[in-house]
């Protein structure tokens, strides 16, 4: 008599696997789904947290995200910085998750003639619509990001011998994270 397995046993133990893995595939794919969306929120706070952490050392922006931070980016568009050491040109680059650009952002300098501070813009990216791009955008840190907004004083007129400078609360437009740090390059 030879030993092995019979024919219902060996389609039972099929009928199984493809149970399992029916159950398991899908469970894997929004595991890797929200890592991806955990990702993407880190970066996005670490980035702007190195933003501050450059501006503050170097008393400048430099006129690409990749010598301000290490965070990755899928795409990157430099700005310009003239002899002042003054952000003339606006970079900006998307933040990725899964391979879709899912978040963009621009960096816009301090406005002396507003008093603006120096600010990042958060926005939906190129590939918004796909589907980890929605997790991401959804996610509640993004998300609060994305409609945020800031309150600074405005410049309305310039001190002269005779007066002090006028200023007016303004709030920032949806999106805009001030960026600000003392200078202490030395």
């Amino acid at each position: 008599m030879k030993k092995g397995f019979t024919m219902i046993e060996l389609i039972f133990v099929i009928v199984i696997l493809g149970i399992l893995a029916a159950v398991a595939i899908p469970r894997l794919a929004a595991t890797r789904d929200d890592a991806e969306v955990a990702k993407a929120a880190t970066n996005l706070t670490t980035f702007i947290s190195d933003l501050g952490a450059y501006y503050t050392s170097q008393s400048q922006f430099a006129e690409t995200f990749s010598k301000m931070s290490n965070v990755q980016f899928l795409s990157l568009t430099s700005g310009t910085v003239d002899s002042n050491g003054k952000l003339t040109g606006s970079p900006s680059g998307e933040l990725s998750a899964a391979g879709k650009k899912c978040i963009k952002l621009t960096l816009t300098d301090y406005d002396a003639a507003t008093n603006k501070p120096a600010t990042l813009k958060v926005e939906a990216g190129t590939d918004k619509a796909a589907a980890v791009c929605t997790k991401v955008l959804d996610n509640s840190s993004v998300d609060k990001l994305i409609k945020g907004k800031f309150s600074y004083s405005e410049l309305i007129s310039k001190a002269t011998s005779t007066k002090d400078a006028e200023y007016q609360t303004a709030d920032s437009g949806p999106g805009e994270v001030a960026i600000s740090g003392v200078g202490v390059k030395f």
